[in-house]
């Protein structure tokens, strides 16, 4: 976890220096940054999440982050949060859409692919979404309800991709995934290059 948490980190404030042509560079935007439930956590009694519910502007989203190819007009979310309606909003704002190219999945934890959901019928009911996963993630989705519904409508259409293989988002951006020690119950964990 503590290494995901490094990444997030890096990725932030290599986002956030200033680019010399921010209408042309492929961009990486902070949707959110805590753990898997948000913040403040829900029963939480400690000082800090009663200051959070108290306060509107100390809560903080899932950690969650969008890549965005301001040319050919792209994005990319990693990881589908609890406040997915949130945080496409926020990207919206930004870009003039909340249209996803794909979804990056890390791993099975609830913060990470849980807002999945809202692609389904009962929402978006889109329609064939790219949804990178390593194998026992894909596994995961696609033999467990409710997620196996959104495989079988085909509102999501999952794309193996292995640890350590580079892939083409398209041809100005490359991600690569590589395994991260984590408590892998349900499927492995990577983190994204």
């Amino acid at each position: 976890m503590r290494k995901l948490i490094y990444l997030i980190i890096i990725f932030y404030f290599a986002c956030n220096q200033p680019a010399e042509n921010t209408q042309s560079t492929p961009y990486v935007m902070v949707l959110g940054v805590a753990q898997d439930a948000g913040y403040p956590q829900m029963n939480c009694k400690k000082e800090c999440c009663a200051a959070a519910w108290e306060n509107p502007e100390l809560k903080r989203t899932t950690s969650c982050l969008a890549i965005v190819d301001p040319i050919s007009k792209e994005q990319w979310i990693i990881d589908a949060t609890p406040n997915i309606k949130e945080q496409l909003q926020l990207l919206k704002q930004k870009t003039g859409t909340e249209k996803l190219d794909g979804i990056l999945l890390t791993h099975a934890h609830m913060g990470h692919y849980t807002g999945l959901m809202h692609f389904g019928r009962e929402v978006m009911g889109t329609n064939g979404i790219p949804v990178f996963a390593m194998p026992r993630m894909k596994t995961f989705l696609e033999e467990n309800g409710p997620w196996s519904q959104l495989v079988k409508l085909k509102n999501i259409n999952i794309r193996g991709i292995k640890s350590d293989y580079t892939l083409s988002l398209n041809e100005r951006i490359k991600i690569k995934p590589f395994l991260v020690p984590h408590r892998d119950e349900f499927s492995e964990t990577v983190g994204y290059v």
